[in-house]
């Protein structure tokens, strides 16, 4: 064991935080708490996987691991016990995050609110799960934290009575945000209830995370808040400057939400940096970034996981600390870097089967690294439940309906043996782009051409076999599945306010939203191209073959 760097570690996870929105807010002067911490430390992009679906991608960042290796391969999973269901758990990750690796050395760790991290792990620490926050009834009524959102169980009471209700979020609390307020008709813009919604979820994870700094001993912390992604999610089409077919009236309500909600981080970070410490190593990290300018797309795909298309591929990485570079930009980071990295800053080796390497380029002197086989095989007691834990089927039931209130699931078939036939296709279709993502051509094209031949009418499924025979140098077939595609008749994209989160989000028109239909004012007709991406491959396969004209056509 090498000598540690660090006394103390503290990951911050920002989902969806991007540079684009937060540089010119740093220049404004109005995140003065980052702009002090990335000029003490190092910052850079942090690239993302493929596919930039957040339970997926944060379970990278804290293994070190690809997918197919940590074992989520999305939103949901088929339930064995029950034959239906359930999202993806802390169960459904087969190998060791990086607080259940400090809890077999010793350490105490504390992780709060980290996605797909229910039930709560029984680590040396307290684990906060990503259903704490969550409220199921009105404010008044019980409350009760669902069955194993809290470990140790001892300590249940205590995070229950820092939770806030969405209902306890108030006009002061509102209006810094949303100024004209008073404005929004409550009976048809639902607005105001999503805003309460993910201020009061973030603010109930802060409260755990403060809390434990402030009367728990620890060498390693971890906090996610979703907050970023979720208002981006909710307002970003509001966000300057104003895109072709949003009303102005609505788009002068909401478009300080988002650039709010980073002023808010910022707030959140100076508190967490007050209680940690000037010892403390701080490592800040996005999964991705969230388009915010002229790519901002026009519509989501009606397809699962649809609304990852707002999603941008790199988010941000940020570290300071004792032995870390000063005021310097670092490149080449990936999300796989994050846990490799932590372990070298507390003298601990690196797994071989890890898929992340250290960002030496962080550290003000190469680091000392060490390596074992496999943090697997090590022996000792380690926090993690075993695969068979049952979840309660209420906590169950309230994470897939958030899932569908944000457009990542489909609403839930009644008929249990088609939703579970629905969880498996998209699971397939999930680990086959992570194949993609490592180049593991082969493999993946063995999953895409099932995929294809079971549901011949799903371009997604085609567009990626397509790519893994062009890939492969098998040009015939792939210049075949993309006439194949090309005539496919395109699903348009539907232009409604996504998340919707009690039941519709602020915007376009409530009845459209409903009812899943288009609205064409707010979607020009450039939006609605199919398949560009097809044009793409298909002029790519006709360059190569010297059919100079085919290309162009195509192009």
């Amino acid at each position: 064991m090498s000598e540690p760097l660090a006394k103390k570690v503290l990951l911050i996870g920002w989902d969806a935080a991007d540079w684009k929105i937060i540089n010119p807010l740093i220049d404004q002067g109005l995140m003065p708490t980052l702009n002090d911490f990335v000029n003490h430390g190092v910052i850079g992009n942090l690239a993302t996987l493929r596919p930039i679906l957040s339970p997926m991608l944060w379970n990278s960042i804290a293994t070190g691991k690809r997918p197919d290796k940590h074992g989520i391969w999305g939103f949901m999973e088929p339930d064995p016990q029950t034959g239906g269901v359930r999202p993806v758990t802390s169960t459904s990750r087969k190998v060791k995050a990086i607080w259940n690796i400090l809890t077999q050395r010793g350490y105490k760790a504390h992780v709060l609110g980290w996605f797909a991290g229910h039930p709560a792990e029984p680590i040396n620490g307290v684990s906060v799960s990503d259903l704490y926050p969550y409220a199921v009834a009105p404010l008044g009524e019980p409350w009760p934290l669902p069955p194993g959102a809290v470990h140790p169980e001892s300590m249940r009471d205590t995070f229950a009575a820092l939770r806030m209700h969405p209902a306890e979020v108030t006009e002061a609390a509102i209006l810094p945000w949303i100024p004209r307020a008073a404005e929004i008709d409550q009976e048809k813009d639902k607005g105001l209830q999503t805003f309460s919604k993910i201020l009061s979820e973030n603010c109930s994870i802060h409260n755990a995370a403060t809390w434990v700094l402030q009367n728990e001993p620890w060498d390693f912390l971890a906090v996610y808040y979703n907050g970023i992604d979720h208002f981006c999610h909710g307002f970003m089409n509001y966000h300057p400057p104003r895109m072709e077919g949003i009303p102005e009236d609505r788009f002068e309500i909401y478009k300080d939400v988002v650039n709010g909600a980073y002023r808010f981080h910022d707030m959140m970070l100076q508190t967490l940096l007050d209680l940690a410490g000037p010892d403390t190593t701080v490592l800040i990290v996005s999964d991705h970034g969230f388009h915010s300018d002229h790519l901002r797309p026009r519509g989501i795909p009606q397809e699962p996981a649809g609304p990852a298309v707002q999603h941008r591929q790199f988010g941000i990485v940020c570290i300071k600390g004792d032995h870390i570079k000063q005021d310097e930009r670092i490149y080449g980071a990936t999300l796989l870097d994050v846990t490799p990295t932590i372990l070298t800053l507390f003298g601990l080796p690196i797994g071989e089967d890890m898929d992340g390497r250290v960002l030496v380029q962080a550290f003000d002197e190469p680091p000392r690294i060490e390596r074992i086989p496999s943090w697997e095989n090590e022996p000792g007691e380690c926090g993690m439940h075993p695969a068979d834990l049952r979840m309660d089927p209420a906590a169950a039931q309230a994470v897939l309906q958030q899932f569908v209130a944000l457009g990542y699931i489909q609403p839930l078939n009644e008929d249990q043996e088609k939703a579970v036939a629905v969880a498996v296709r998209e699971q397939h279709y999930n680990l086959a782009r992570v194949y993609i993502d490592a180049r593991r051509y082969t493999e993946a094209l063995a999953m895409f051409e099932e995929l294809a031949s079971k549901w011949p009418d799903e371009a997604r499924f085609m567009q990626h076999l397509a790519q893994c025979y062009l890939a492969l140098g098998r040009r015939a077939e792939a210049k075949e599945q993309l006439q194949k595609l090309l005539t496919l008749k395109p699903k348009a994209p539907v232009r409604k306010e996504q998340p919707a989160q009690e039941n519709a989000e602020p915007g376009i028109e409530a009845e459209a939203i409903a009812e899943n239909k288009e609205v064409p004012d707010a979607m020009p007709s450039e939006a609605l191209k199919p398949r560009p991406w097809a044009d793409l491959l298909m002029g790519i396969i006709h360059f190569e073959e010297g059919d100079m004209d085919g290309a162009l056509d195509c192009f």
